[in-house]
């Protein structure tokens, strides 16, 4: 848990307190005053955030610098309905927490926070059965690996049990003048001197003295210490273990769920896995520019989105394929409810051999540009 007696924690009034004036003034003063260095400040804080930790914070951040970039560019997918709404959750989440700070209110910022405690974990052994790639044009390319234990991990207090769901993200500023494919920034080193496309390899990843929050949802999330070692291991092939879902605690969440000013469809998402499925013909969702695929496993019907763009690519090719078998492997993703919908949001087919990470593109990378990057 993050101590507001922390001086770390107090450095990040002033933070809260600019970043809370930046979205008065805009919006003030109307999106017609939107300029880069608005965006700059609004990416600033995104990174300061999640350096901290703050990943609600920065989750929000992160969506609402997206979408006002795609104002300023007068890109047709801009929705004034998604700005308004994450920079006001902006708002309330910095006004909240500088609150909590300067009134010394645990509670309240634990609450704000909405994130499990950390602790220390000596060793950890997890691979990789699926990956989530985001690409805002011009500001970032992100990745989120879903992972399994494949041993059990002594806590502090307790251990985590082989099978354990977690998650580990990386995030990569995109530089003018370099042009890299999404997964070209796999190979570019991270601060613990490693790259992180060791998670694409099907391999048994240990990794040494990090970081573990598990949440309420029987999920956790890594975090790495400047001192964390990240190593392969051998080749698994164990992959059946990780193939079995039951709806039933999905049910018992949603019946214990209260609502609240600060929900996001995508905070109640489920880790799951469709071994019995059928996919069909997609369709164009106008408002969003998603490629919609309708995905019926039993009585269950879900929408499979696919991002447009470069982020969708890789992912609506996948999912084409895979249109044309009679029998497929089973489906690991991501699902959340929205509108009435379950959302889908696919990741990997497990085949008998290994996951097929669906949404990572097998394009050359080109070694110049890779060089070019480094250098940044």
């Amino acid at each position: 848990m993050t101590s507001l007696a922390d001086k770390q924690t107090q450095k990040l009034l002033p933070l809260l307190e600019q970043l809370a004036g930046a979205v008065e003034e805009l919006l003030l003063t109307g999106l017609t005053t939107a300029s880069e260095a608005t965006r700059v400040a609004l990416g600033l804080a995104m990174q300061e955030a999640s350096r901290m930790q703050l990943l609600r914070l920065a989750s929000t951040l992160r969506i609402a610098s997206e979408e006002l970039g795609r104002f300023t560019r007068n890109a047709v997918d801009f929705s004034r309905k998604r700005l308004m709404f994450f920079l006001n959750r902006a708002w309330l989440l910095a006004r909240g927490l500088a609150r909590a700070i300067r009134e010394g209110d645990q509670l309240l910022y634990d609450r704000l926070l909405w994130t499990p405690p950390n602790v220390p974990v000596a060793r950890l052994e997890v691979v990789t059965v699926g990956v989530g790639k985001k690409v805002a044009a011009g500001a970032f390319v992100a990745f989120d690996f879903r992972l399994r234990t494949t041993a059990a991990a002594k806590l502090p207090s307790g251990e985590l049990p082989a099978g354990q769901r977690l998650a580990w993200s990386c995030i990569f500023p995109v530089k003018q003048g370099v042009e890299l494919p999404p997964e070209g920034f796999l190979h570019l080193p991270q601060k613990q001197k490693f790259n992180a496309s060791v998670f694409l390899d099907r391999k048994v990843v240990v990794l040494d003295n990090a970081l573990v929050a598990v949440d309420e949802f029987g999920g956790g999330r890594i975090s790495l210490k400047d001192e964390s070692r990240v190593t392969t291991g051998d080749p698994f092939t164990e992959w059946a273990r990780f193939v079995a879902w039951q709806p039933q605690p999905a049910l018992d969440r949603l019946a214990r769920h209260e609502t609240s000013p600060f929900d996001l469809e995508v905070e109640m998402q489920e880790e799951i896995v469709l071994t019995d499925w059928q996919i069909g013909e997609p369709e164009l969702r106008e408002e969003t520019g998603q490629a919609v695929y309708p995905v019926t496993a039993g009585r269950a019907t879900l929408d499979a989105v696919v991002s447009p763009g470069i982020e969708g690519e890789a992912l609506a090719a996948a999912l084409n394929q895979l249109r044309k078998k009679k029998s497929r492997p089973p489906l690991a993703g991501l699902m959340h409810y929205e509108l009435c919908r379950l959302v889908l949001q696919p990741l990997a087919v497990i085949e008998e051999s290994g996951p097929k990470y669906l949404t990572i593109s097998d394009k050359s990378i080109d070694r110049s540009q890779l060089l070019k990057a480094l250098k940044f």
